[in-house]
């Protein structure tokens, strides 16, 4: 059975899409604040829909990652650390999978893994909303009102992101 002209230019820019996000993988941390406009609305593994609106009022943090990608697998644990300690301070802990058959590939791994945060299902849209995108592991830190206040392309240090977690709870 041919496949349509169509699924097959789906299929090559997805291809290319994730060889783009594979070539990335693990650089080098580079850090800023970027207050520009994110959103999202993206399902959970459930099926449920999620975005920003739904996170008002917390402070967020939103990791980009993928199973094939070994940094991104390193940052797991710490993020399960993370979001134990500091849920119940307001601060919320989001992963955003980028896997190719994300919903097939992530309940098993993420039941495997014991990852104790959500987890959605991300598309190309959240990383074509996303400015600057440089691949994963990316992580987002978002203040109570939505605005990025520390970005980590690349794998993120946990003391910084913890120094920058504390000075959003004090405010």
């Amino acid at each position: 059975m041919a496949l349509s002209r169509r699924t097959k230019k789906s299929q090559l820019f997805i291809s290319v899409f994730l060889l783009l996000i594979l070539f990335e993988c693990g650089e080098n941390p580079h850090q800023g604040n970027q207050n520009n406009d994110f959103d999202f609305n993206l399902p959970d593994l459930d099926g449920k829909i999620h975005g920003m609106k739904d996170f008002k009022g917390q402070i967020l943090v939103l990791n980009f990652w993928a199973t094939w990608c070994p940094p991104c697998l390193e940052e797991v644990p710490k993020l399960n650390d993370l979001y134990d300690r500091y849920k119940n301070r307001g601060v919320q802990v989001i992963g955003i999978a980028l896997d190719k058959d994300s919903l097939e590939v992530m309940e098993p791994f993420v039941k495997r893994s014991k990852i104790s945060y959500p987890v959605l299902v991300g598309n190309q849209e959240v990383i074509f909303s996303l400015k600057n995108f440089k691949g994963v592991p990316a992580t987002l830190l978002f203040d109570q009102e939505g605005k990025i206040r520390k970005r980590f392309d690349g794998s993120f240090d946990l003391e910084q992101l913890e120094e920058s977690l504390q000075l959003l709870l004090e405010d």
